[in-house]
C-alpha cells in the first residue's frame, strides 16, 4: 500500500499505471457511496493530471484506507475493485513472490553472481596495484604498468559477458 502522507515519496513521479490504479480507487470509493458523481469525476480529472504522488495526496485525504499505486492488493478500506464487501479482511503482501529489488538481478535472473562479481571488481584495483609494484621492483616500469588493465577487463568479464542476455529491448 501507498502512503500517500509520507513526505519522502510525495516527490516521486506517477506513471500512467499509477494513476489509472488512483483513478480506480476513487471509482471505488464512489461505488462505496463516499462521493458524488461531481466530486468523483472532479478527483479523477485531477488524478490523470496529477504528476507526482504528492499531487494525490489530497484526492485521497478525506478517504478510509490508503491507495495501492504499487499494484500489491486492492486498496485498504475501498475493497477490492471487483466490489468486495466493507469487512474485505486485509491481504498482506507475498514479498516472496515478488522480483527481486536488484536491478541487475531483475536484468539478469542471477541472484548470487553479483556478489561475486563485486567482490572480482572491487579487489581487481588492488591486486594490480600490488603486481605493479612486485614486477616494477625486479622488471623496471616498462611494462608493469599494464597490470592496471585488469581493472577494465575484470568488469568487462563481470558486468558485460551476459551476451547481451540481460539488456532491455525497448
Amino acid at each position: 500500500m501507498t502512503d500517500l502522507t509520507d513526505p519522502s515519496g510525495a516527490a516521486l513521479r506517477l506513471s500512467n499505471d499509477e494513476r489509472e490504479r488512483a483513478v480506480a480507487a476513487l471509482q471505488a470509493h464512489a461505488a462505496q457511496g463516499r462521493l458524488t458523481d461531481a466530486e468523483v469525476q472532479t478527483r479523477v480529472q485531477s488524478a490523470r493530471s496529477a504528476v507526482t504522488r504528492g499531487d494525490l495526496a489530497p484526492l485521497f485525504a478525506d478517504l478510509p484506507g490508503r491507495v495501492d499505486l504499487d499494484g500489491t492488493g486492492a486498496a485498504a478500506g475501498a475493497g477490492a475493485a471487483a466490489g468486495a464487501g466493507a469487512g474485505a479482511a486485509y491481504q498482506a503482501p507475498d514479498y516472496a513472490a515478488q522480483s527481486p529489488s536488484d536491478p541487475y538481478e531483475q536484468r539478469s535472473g542471477r541472484t548470487g553472481d553479483r556478489r561475486w562479481g563485486l567482490a572480482i571488481v572491487s579487489i581487481a584495483p588492488f591486486v594490480a596495484l600490488i603486481l605493479f609494484f612486485v614486477t616494477s621492483s625486479v622488471w623496471g616500469y616498462a611494462y608493469s604498468w599494464l597490470w592496471f588493465l585488469l581493472v577494465p577487463i575484470a568488469g568487462a568479464l563481470v558486468y558485460g559477458g551476459d551476451g547481451g542476455r540481460g539488456r532491455d529491448r525497448r
